[in-house]
């Protein structure tokens, strides 16, 4: 009898664990977009098959090429392109567009992304944007050629952002106004820059 109380009390608790558990995020954040198209129970089911096979043949893809970069790009577009293929007949055109919209700057990285939609609120002229984007892209260049030692470990990536995010900072107060720099500053944490990986 105890032996039946024990196996009842174990199941109800992995039963909670279970439905307690976040949705892992993944590469990709598709719970986040999952919650920007109002998917009903049939499309999630299906779009979660599609979503998790599709990210496991991207992974691969990166895995079978990873020494080549232009071949990464190359399989993983076809990858991207049967998956988004399958998610379209899943889905009615409005929520296609906002899926497509979304997806697109998660493969393009929702932080270069947001980096973009800060430049175009701080009214930068056309030198400044030139300068704002070499900047940018080499901090995202060093974020990534690190992605080994931090991927997964989100207080590593908050450590390592913020130590390289010093001469980002530092380059654009000597290019910035001191108040598109403020300005900046309100924008980086309105938009959480550097809090996740994702």
């Amino acid at each position: 009898m105890k032996t039946l109380k024990s196996i009842f009390i174990i199941t109800v608790l992995l039963l909670i664990i279970s439905c307690n558990k976040k949705e892992e995020k993944g590469r990709f954040n598709y719970p986040m977009i999952k919650s920007k198209i109002s998917l009903n129970e049939e499309q999630t089911e299906k779009f979660d098959k599609i979503t998790t096979e599709y990210t496991a043949l991207a992974k691969k893809a990166w895995m079978d090429n990873k020494d080549n970069n232009e071949l990464i790009t190359k399989a993983q577009k076809e990858v991207f392109d049967t998956q988004d293929k399958k998610i379209k007949a899943i889905l009615s055109p409005d929520q296609y567009n906002t899926y497509l919209t979304e997806v697109t700057i998660e493969r393009k990285g929702r932080e270069k992304h947001t980096m973009e939609v800060i430049k175009n609120e701080l009214g930068l002229d056309s030198i400044q944007s030139k300068q704002y984007n070499l900047t940018n892209e080499a901090f995202f260049t060093t974020l990534l050629d690190n992605h080994d030692n931090y991927h997964g470990k989100p207080d590593v990536f908050k450590q390592y952002h913020k130590e390289i995010d010093v001469s980002r900072r530092a380059t654009f107060q000597k290019i910035m106004t001191p108040e598109q720099y403020t300005k900046y500053i309100q924008l980086i944490e309105k938009y959480e820059i550097g809090k996740s990986e994702h």
